[in-house]
C-alpha cells in the first residue's frame, strides 16, 4: 500500500483512500517521532524522551502502544515491532522531509559546482514541500521541539541558497522584499544581510545598502553583543570602495518573441460558475504553482482524488487564476489510459504551434522539442485524467518558468516528486430525490 507522511506544516497521513485523520496531537507527536527516524527501530525510551518534558507519566508506554495501534489502522504493516522499539517503513518519496533534503542537497551541490540555473530549481521545489511551520499543531516543550527547529534551520539556510543561486543569475531589486521578510523573522542571519545588501547595491541604492549593513550592525549589537562578522563587515568595505567584482552578472535573457503567426493557446474550459468547497485544496495547488515575483522555477502539481471529486473543476479553477502568471499560453489536454506519452506530447506541441508535420516522430526528438519551446517561454499545462506516471513525467517542465497540472484518480509517484493534492470522495446524496439512473 502507498502512504505519505508529511511534517513541514502541520502533522498529515495519507492512505490510499487518500486524507486520513492522524488522530489528537499527542498520537501524531508519535507519527512524527517515527517518521522523523523512518525505516530505523525506535526504542520505547526514545518516545518518552522525546514527546514528554521532564519525568514521564506512569501511562507513558501504554499510551505509545495504544497511539501505534491507533496509527497501524491507516498504515498497516508500515509500523513493525521488535525488542521494544517500533519501526515505519517508508520510501523516499512517501515523507516531505526526506524529499526536502535530497532537493536541498542536490540544489547545494549544483550551486557549489558553479550551476546556479541548475541549482535555482531544486531549491525552489525542496521550499514548496514546506506548508507551515514544522511539526504545526503538536504539542510543544519536550525534547521533539529541537528536531522540529533543527529543520526549520534546514529551510532557513534553504531560503538563503534559493537567494545566492538567483544573485549569481543576475536577479537584483525583485529578490529585496522577499529577504526583508526573512530578515523581520530572523535578524541575526548574517548571511542574509549580506545577500539584502547585495541586492540593493546591483539594484543601484547604494544608500539603502548601507543603510541595511547599519541596522544589521545594530541588531547584531543590540542583541548578541557583537560586530558583523568578516563577511558581512568585508562586504560593507567593497561598497564603500564600489569594487568590480560586486557588478551584477549578465542576466539570463528574457523570453524571445513568438513566431509570427502562432497563436498563443489558450485552451482552458470555463471557469466553473458553481465550483464550491476545496477551498484549502485549491490554495495549495495556487501556491504550488504560482511563480512568485520574477520566480522562474518550473512547477508540478497532481491533483489526485475518485470519479466525481471535483478535480476536472478545481484544476480549471486555478488554470484561470494563474493564466496571468503564464502569459505565453495556457494548454488543456485530456488523457487517460489509452493514449501513450508520445502521442500525449505530440498534442501539446501542436498547441504550442507546431505544425503537425513537423512534430518529429521519434518519441525522445518530441522531447527535445518540447523543452526547447518552455526554454523561453512561461506556459501552464493542464493534463486531465493521467492514468500513471509514465505518460507525464516527459511534460514536467525542465526549464525555469513553466507548470504543469495533472489530475488523476490515485496518486503518481515519480522520481521528481512534485507535490501532489488529494480530493475526498463526493459525500453520498441523502434521501431519494427521482428514480435511480443507470
Amino acid at each position: 500500500m502507498s502512504i505519505e507522511v508529511r511534517l513541514l506544516g502541520p502533522v498529515e497521513l495519507r492512505g490510499e483512500s487518500g486524507p486520513a485523520r492522524p488522530g489528537p496531537a499527542k498520537q501524531r507527536a508519535v507519527l512524527a517521532v517515527l517518521a522523523l527516524d523512518a525505516n530505523r527501530p525506535v526504542p520505547l525510551n526514545r518516545f518518552t524522551e522525546l514527546l514528554w518534558a521532564g519525568r514521564p507519566p506512569a501511562s507513558a508506554v501504554a499510551n505509545i502502544r495504544n497511539h501505534i495501534a491507533a496509527l497501524r489502522r491507516t498504515v498497516g504493516g508500515r509500523i513493525v515491532s521488535q525488542h521494544g522499539a517500533y519501526q515505519l517503513n517508508l520510501a523516499p518519496h512517501e515523507l516531505d522531509v526526506t524529499e526536502f533534503h535530497r532537493l536541498a542537497e542536490r540544489g547545494r551541490a549544483a550551486l557549489a559546482a558553479g550551476d546556479p540555473a541548475r541549482a535555482e530549481p531544486d531549491l525552489a521545489a525542496a521550499l514548496r514541500r514546506w506548508r507551515g511551520p514544522a511539526g504545526q499543531g503538536l504539542p510543544r516543550g519536550a525534547a521533539l521541539d529541537v528536531l522540529l527547529a533543527g529543520l526549520e534551520t534546514a529551510r532557513l539556510r534553504v531560503v538563503e541558497d534559493l537567494a545566492e543561486a538567483r544573485l549569481r543569475l543576475g536577479y537584483t531589486g525583485e529578490l529585496v522584499p522577499g529577504l526583508r521578510d526573512h530578515l523581520t523573522a530572523h535578524p541575526l542571519r548574517e548571511r542574509a544581510w549580506s545577500q539584502l545588501m547585495l541586492a540593493l547595491y546591483r539594484a543601484g541604492d547604494l544608500g539603502a545598502a548601507l543603510t541595511a549593513y547599519r541596522q544589521a550592525q545594530a541588531i547584531l549589537h543590540a542583541q548578541l553583543g557583537v560586530d558583523p562578522g568578516g563577511e558581512l563587515a568585508g562586504l560593507h568595505v567593497a561598497m564603500l570602495e564600489r569594487a568590480a567584482w560586486l557588478e551584477a552578472p549578465a542576466r539570463r535573457p528574457a523570453p524571445g518573441p513568438r513566431p509570427a503567426g502562432v497563436e498563443v493557446p489558450r485552451e482552458l474550459p470555463p471557469d466553473p460558475v458553481f465550483l464550491t468547497g476545496h477551498t484549502a485544496e485549491l490554495a495549495a495547488v495556487l501556491a504550488a504553482a504560482r511563480p512568485g515575483p520574477e520566480e522562474l522555477a518550473p512547477a508540478a502539481v497532481v491533483v489526485h482524488g475518485p470519479s466525481g471529486a471535483g478535480k476536472t473543476a478545481l484544476v480549471t479553477r486555478a488554470g484561470h487564476r494563474l493564466a496571468d502568471a503564464f502569459p505565453d499560453g495556457q494548454v488543456f489536454a485530456v488523457a487517460g489510459p489509452e493514449i501513450a506519452a508520445a502521442d500525449l506530447l505530440a498534442r501539446v506541441l501542436r498547441a504550442l504551434g507546431v505544425p503537425a508535420t513537423e512534430v518529429p516522430a521519434p518519441p525522445d526528438e518530441r522531447l527535445g522539442r518540447y523543452r526547447s519551446l518552455l526554454a523561453t517561454r512561461r506556459v501552464l499545462i493542464v493534463v486531465d485524467g493521467a492514468a500513471d506516471a509514465g505518460q507525464i513525467r516527459p511534460l514536467i517542465p525542465a526549464a525555469p518558468g513553466s507548470a504543469l497540472l495533472v489530475t488523476s484518480r490515485r496518486p503518481l509517484p515519480m522520481p521528481e516528486n512534485p507535490p501532489h493534492v488529494a480530493l475526498p470522495a463526493p459525500a453520498p446524496l441523502t434521501g431519494r430525490v427521482g428514480p435511480r439512473c443507470r
